[in-house]
């Protein structure tokens, strides 16, 4: 069913960017997130020498995945972008539709014989 599509395969669209709510969103979802607070607390005790002075340590430490995480969601952003670009042109999404139901017979073709 063609109008059940997120995007509209008549290559109409609109939709409004507000960076600052978007990174908010960002900002939110990564804080509210346990796993990397999990993460974050695991790699703790591994990289602290708890004899040396904590501060400048945990500094260190959240300043490197504080970069790891930035470079990592601009990938994912640029990314995106790219995708969306390419989304806004007929044939490919329904190229990427036919794409993907390929993929899906085909992962159902190898469990079945696995």
């Amino acid at each position: 069913m063609e109008g059940s599509l997120a995007i509209n395969l008549d290559g109409s669209h609109s939709y409004e960017i507000n960076f600052f709510k978007l990174a908010m969103q960002g900002f939110i979802t990564a804080v509210a997130n346990p796993k990397g607070w999990a993460f974050f607390i695991a790699m703790v005790p591994a990289f602290i020498n708890y004899e040396a002075n904590l501060i400048p340590q945990m500094s260190a430490l959240v300043i490197i995945i504080l970069i790891i995480e930035f470079i990592s969601l601009m990938i994912y952003a640029t990314g995106g972008q790219a995708l969306g670009i390419m989304l806004k042109k007929q044939n490919n999404i329904r190229l990427i539709n036919g794409l993907a139901g390929f993929l899906m017979v085909g992962v159902g073709i190898w469990l079945a014989l696995s």
